[in-house]
């Protein structure tokens, strides 16, 4: 069994334009999580699949045997996940076997560390028969109390009362945090997906540490806990 370790990366990002490589802590984003899976003791190969030479080449920097994907012009625009596993699976298929396990990674989720990622592997490794983990954090805004509108002026919510205004009422939800999926690669290449949908397995990480970062307040946020000690970049 090989576990091969997928960081995506592409440079067109529209939100915050080239957020995978501005400086955080002192390194571009994208050190952050190439770093993590450097020192993860569980994975065997890193690749990184981005449409940028300088990107790869950050990368490379902070790991001499990182591996270069380099992405079609097809996909390198805003395609699912799973396409750019597909491609890595075809392209690089002497690194797979029919036990490997793939997992996939993202720099905007900075404060996943290489404990984490191990945690979550091993923890669909222990569990024999499932074909996925996922990073998650704990929900603390419940659908049941969003409030929906059309024309931004009135809004519905037809279940904010009685039992379901009271938070103790309501069960527990989770939603992955954009930072680990760890897949078996034979359910990935059948089923074409990443989650499976009969049961997959959840790794909680804390709130902190599932910050992923989509907009400018998103970095300024990770920014000010770097910049206080509070989250660090791992050595």
């Amino acid at each position: 069994m090989t576990i091969t370790a997928i960081i995506t990366a592409r440079s067109g990002s529209k939100g915050l334009p080239n957020k995978n490589i501005k400086e955080l802590g002192g390194i571009p984003l994208l050190g952050w999580i190439v770093k993590a899976s450097k020192n993860s003791s569980l994975i065997d190969n890193v690749i990184l699949s981005t449409d940028s030479d300088e990107y790869f080449k950050i990368g490379k920097s902070i790991n001499q045997n990182l591996i270069y994907h380099k992405r079609t012009p097809q996909l390198a625009e805003d395609v699912p996940s799973e396409l750019i596993l597909l491609d890595i699976i075809e392209k690089f298929n002497e690194m797979f076997d029919e036990n490997s396990i793939v997992v996939l990674l993202q720099p905007t989720t900075p404060f996943t560390k290489s404990l984490d990622i191990d945690r979550c592997i091993q923890k669909l490794i222990d569990h024999h028969g499932k074909n996925t983990c996922v990073s998650v954090k704990k929900m603390t805004e419940y659908p049941e109390w969003a409030i929906i509108s059309d024309d931004k002026i009135i809004g519905k919510c037809n279940q904010l009362s009685g039992e379901n205004s009271i938070r103790q009422n309501l069960k527990d939800r989770w939603i992955p945090n954009g930072g680990i999926w760890a897949i078996q690669k034979k359910f990935l290449s059948k089923e074409k997906k990443i989650l499976d949908e009969e049961g997959t397995l959840i790794y909680e990480m804390s709130k902190l540490q599932s910050i992923d970062i989509d907009e400018e307040e998103d970095f300024l946020l990770c920014q000010s806990l770097v910049n206080s000690g509070i989250m660090s970049l791992e050595k």
